[in-house]
């Protein structure tokens, strides 16, 4: 197959779950003999791209516009459907494969399907009712219908339900959970606490990143907190103001983002990986990760991540928005050593059950199959 892919970001600039997931599809589709052509919002270049097919072209509109300008949202639109036939054109994919469209025009799924390309998307995340209020020309004129024919694969049941309400229009859904590189993520030997806690993902507010760090200043002095990940510099700049505020700023390291090989060493060494999202957390790779690797997790089971977070079963649960909830599991942790070893083991069983190969092989299927129609 020919598989043209649209996403907003791509990796190694934009590196969200969302994004590794995109990547390791796409990585599944090329080792299987087929050619993928990845067309992104625009960015700067990767040294990869030229090798890796990768043309970040499409306009971006990442905020909400407080005000529309008729003639840049005119332009923006012309654009995004130019640089889309362009790539139809040249490139002639049996498939469009649709990923994360929360900042890209609206209209692409549906000038797509007017060409008679079939469409697979991967749903991860609320892009179907928080895109139209991104893209100026959607805002301003209504967001197109997305095209009835196209096949959405979502990673959660929690997000299906919720896109399906704001989205009745879809006909042909179904669930196909991502999955954790097993052989990435390998089983660490069991240690004594050492106070070792990690937070792990994308540095948001909805990521609740400041909770962790709130809840740090109610545990011993010796406990230390590892942030891993990137976001935008003024709210990096704003957690570190938290850490200070709350006393722990030299508990709190802030390491950036990680290859997954480091990223699976970081879980092991930890003593538990916290999760403190403030939202519905469409599926929540990061939890089954640290499962995984035998690191215990506490966190919030919201969205399509209370799938795999059962209380004092898999992790311990707490309550959203409750730093002294999310300490008081820490503590629980560390006085219980029979508790994490009941974590580990049921943790690791939880993370086998998902695995990333089977993911990328009911994508690959849903491809082959729309393709043949």
């Amino acid at each position: 197959m020919k598989v043209l892919s649209i996403s907003t970001g791509y990796p190694p600039h934009r590196a969200g779950g969302y994004e590794l997931q995109c990547r390791d599809a796409t990585e599944h589709l090329r080792a299987a003999g087929h050619r993928v052509r990845i067309l992104s919002g625009a960015g700067p270049l990767a040294a990869s791209d030229a090798a890796e097919d990768v043309h970040r072209k499409l306009p971006r509109f990442p905020v909400v516009p407080s005000r529309i300008d008729v003639a840049a949202c005119r332009h923006a639109e012309q654009r995004a459907a130019a640089v889309l036939a362009h790539h139809l054109d040249d490139f002639r994919p049996d498939v469009l494969c649709l990923w994360r469209l929360g900042e890209l025009s609206m209209s692409l799924p549906a000038r797509a399907a007017a060409t008679g390309v079939p469409i697979v998307g991967i749903v991860g995340d609320p892009w179907m009712i928080d895109g139209p209020q991104r893209d100026p020309w959607s805002r301003r004129n209504g967001a197109p219908p997305l095209p009835e024919s196209a096949r959405w694969l979502f990673v959660s049941e929690a997000l299906r339900r919720q896109i399906t309400a704001a989205r009745r229009a879809l006909r042909h859904t179904r669930v196909v959970p991502p999955g954790v590189d097993l052989a990435a993520f390998p089983y660490a030997p069991a240690k004594p606490w050492r106070g070792r806690l990690v937070y792990a993902g994308r540095l948001s507010p909805l990521k609740g990143v400041d909770i962790a760090i709130d809840a740090l200043a109610h545990l011993p002095d010796g406990t230390t907190l590892d942030i891993v990940g990137d976001g935008p510099p003024a709210y990096v700049h704003r957690l570190r103001r938290t850490a200070r505020a709350a006393g722990v700023a030299r508990r709190v390291r802030f390491h950036g983002s990680m290859p997954r090989n480091r990223l699976g060493a970081t879980y092991a060494a930890a003593d538990a990986v916290l999760f403190p999202v403030r939202w519905p957390e469409p599926f929540g790779l990061v939890p089954l990760e640290a499962m995984a690797c035998g690191t215990p997790v506490a966190g919030v089971a919201a969205g399509g991540a209370a799938g795999h977070l059962r209380d004092a079963e898999t992790a311990l649960v707490v309550p959203p928005e409750n730093p002294p909830a999310l300490a008081a599991a820490v503590a629980r942790l560390a006085a219980g050593p029979a508790l994490r070893h009941r974590l580990r083991r049921s943790g690791r069983r939880t993370a086998e059950l998902h695995p990333a190969a089977r993911a990328n092989q009911a994508l690959a299927a849903a491809l082959e199959r729309v393709t043949r129609r």
